[in-house]
């Protein structure tokens, strides 16, 4: 199955970093969102990145737990982030966490992508569940 729709970043708590050496910061953000569409519902992700100063070389990793109704089914799961990025080239994977469904998205398998397109957030999510 896929479902598709927009989300919004409701609140990006960083943190000061907590390991800086040699041009590279490693840090903790807190985010807060909300998704519209086939998910309706709200997430909060925790998300630990390294930086790399004077360039755009960065990477993280993240958990964000979903709470919410997808196509009709209610219930929580687990994603699992990560992404690499360059000057040139950036990479992003994110996995539901295998058997973190709950209530009626028990079961729930698959992966989602972001496009960011005008400042939008829109994802797409092709989910089974078994």
């Amino acid at each position: 199955m896929q479902a598709s729709g927009t989300f919004t970043v409701d609140a990006w708590e960083p943190e000061t970093p907590y390991d800086q050496h040699d041009g590279i910061d490693l840090g903790h953000t807190t985010l807060r969102k909300t998704f519209a569409g086939d998910l309706v519902g709200t997430s909060e992700v925790h998300m630990v990145s390294a930086m790399v100063a004077g360039t755009r070389s960065a990477a993280y990793g993240a958990i964000e737990r979903v709470d919410g109704t997808l196509a009709g089914r209610t219930g929580t799961f687990v994603l699992q982030h990560s992404a690499t990025a360059t000057a040139d080239s950036q990479s992003l994977t994110i996995t539901v966490v295998p058997d973190t469904g709950t209530g009626e998205l028990t079961g729930i398998a698959g992966t989602l992508t972001i496009d960011r397109t005008d400042g939008q957030h829109n994802w797409t999510f092709d989910y089974t569940i078994g």
